[in-house]
């Protein structure tokens, strides 16, 4: 198997560098009252996704910002994706900048050669620069690319694997999170080679039953290498985070705002045709609590004036002006019918 996994670096602060050059070099940020994405210039000052924009001006006043242009982003992903197809068939979108490729048999026996072909179409053709990694599989795909950003390439051959892949630290594997990395921390797993000679019995007495059988496989080279082809949406979802506030005009102004993202997204797809029949509204609190209604709607639509009432009356159902909590986002999603 040989997979590669291609990721467009600081995917939205580099779509604003590209069309402003007085960006380039700079750092910048990708805002809307909260940090969407850093320029690598700004990551290096300790700027990160979710921060405060008035926290990254107040500390870093010589920090640029763009807003976020929806449209901008969502024509380079489109674009990306068309390179991603011209070197397989076989792609499975991670998000919109970044996806799996399976080359099998396509890489002619040069896997470094397909994915500097890659790298050099996505810079040549869309101004984007792409960090690719190369590996059997998607775990170690996905690591090399991470290591190879920004704007790089790192292949890991079967040599390199055998000799990286005992050493992985635990917490460093893809979808161990926090909570399941202290179970294993406490039972004095660190890294993948602690795991050899445990069963899946050892570790289900640790972890969930699902977990004990991805970090076997990772122990024993035998993860993930399936390319999943996405299928038709089942829903379509648009959100936004801001400064903690309970101000109903600016609540509503945002969701309004999350609503037409939405009801654009599903006119994006190939079959605009499937109209939702219900919606529901997600709803954040500054501590984190979250709190989702769902209704039906009069009848099947995309009209965005009966959308936006629709969520409004799902909004007042979830009281949060009353709350002694401030709202820090609220989202949208459309479920739509399966295609006919």
């Amino acid at each position: 198997m040989v997979l590669l996994h291609a990721d467009a670096d600081a995917f939205l602060a580099s779509v604003e560098q590209r069309d402003d050059p007085s960006l380039r070099g700079r750092p910048m940020v990708v805002a809307h009252e909260v940090v969407a994405c850093p320029s690598y210039e700004a990551r290096a000052l300790g700027i990160h996704a979710g921060m405060p924009l008035r926290q990254v001006q107040r500390r870093w006043p010589q920090v640029l910002v763009t807003g976020y242009r929806t449209e901008a982003y969502e024509e380079a992903s489109a674009r990306l994706f068309e390179i991603f197809h011209r070197f397989t068939p076989l792609v499975e979108p991670g998000s919109v900048e970044e996806a799996f490729l399976d080359v099998t048999g396509r890489d002619q026996g040069d896997p470094r050669g397909i994915a500097v072909a890659l790298r050099t179409a996505a810079r040549a053709e869309i101004g984007l620069p792409v960090s690719v990694g190369v590996g059997r599989t998607k775990l170690m795909a996905k690591l090399a690319s991470r290591r190879a950003k920004p704007d790089g390439l790192l292949v890991v051959d079967a040599e390199l694997e055998a000799r990286v892949r005992p050493r992985l630290r635990l917490d460093e594997l893809w979808g161990v999170g926090p909570t399941t990395y202290d179970k294993l921390h406490a039972a004095g797993l660190f890294v993948v080679s602690d795991l050899h000679g445990l069963d899946e019995g050892d570790l289900k007495r640790i972890v969930s039953t699902a977990m004990a059988r991805r970090l076997l496989s990772i122990e024993r080279g035998t993860d993930d290498a399936t390319i999943r082809l996405p299928r038709a949406r089942r829903s379509v979802s648009a959100s936004r985070s801001f400064p903690a506030t309970r101000t109903r005009s600016k609540v509503v102004a945002v969701l309004d705002g999350c609503v037409d993202r939405a009801v654009t997204r599903v006119l994006d797809l190939d079959a605009p045709t499937r109209l939702p029949s219900r919606l529901e509204v997600l709803v954040r609190y500054d501590d984190g609590a979250q709190m989702l209604e769902r209704g039906r709607l009069d009848a099947p639509t995309l009209d965005r004036a009966a959308l936006r009432t629709a969520a409004a009356l799902l909004l007042e159902r979830t009281a949060y002006e009353r709350d002694g909590r401030g709202v820090t986002m609220v989202g949208v999603t459309l479920p739509l019918p399966a295609p006919a």
